[in-house]
């Protein structure tokens, strides 16, 4: 198997786990909030792993991110400068609704990628890496944290956190 090959399997794995734990969440849950904690709201952590990953593969495509051509700012109510705050209508329904459309696109741009991309440097806000290494922090690693942190917080409203 290929780097791309497997990339474009482990993201469609990730995918899959993330949105396999948010899927059975409920409104109520996807905005509580222990009492005198820090951690974020499972809507807000859900969004973020989301909207980061379409803000990184359109800027990879040259394109505005699905989040501003779909309108989701207003749908969601959601303001990226202030996601760790997000107080929006934590619609999980609608939520879910963009987390696909992200994923049907970053699908569609590793379908079309060409293998010896993934080897060229490119600049981040951490710095210049390879892409490989920029696409499977975010479409991998970083979803996988994210599903885990769901799945804690749910287990502290006393449901099911992970799926198995």
């Amino acid at each position: 198997m290929d780097a791309l090959a497997f990339l474009r399997e482990q993201s469609a794995q990730a995918d899959r786990n993330l949105r396999q734990v948010f899927t059975p969440v409920m409104p109520d849950q996807a905005q509580w909030r222990l009492a005198g904690s820090t951690a974020n709201t499972i809507g807000a952590t859900f969004m973020h792993a989301y909207f980061s990953e379409d803000q990184m593969v359109q800027d990879m495509r040259g394109a505005s991110s699905i989040f501003e051509n779909g309108g989701w700012r207003d749908r969601l109510g959601y303001d990226h400068s202030n996601v760790w705050t997000f107080e929006g209508r934590h619609d999980p329904r609608l939520l879910l609704e963009y987390a696909e459309a992200v994923a049907a696109a970053t699908e569609a741009f590793l379908a079309e990628l060409d293998p010896a991309a993934l080897d060229d440097v490119i600049d981040t806000p951490r710095g210049p890496q390879p892409r490989a290494r920029r696409l499977s922090v975010y479409l991998v690693h970083h979803k996988a944290q994210h599903a885990g942190e769901i799945a804690a917080l749910l287990g502290c409203q006393g449901v099911k956190g992970l799926p198995f």
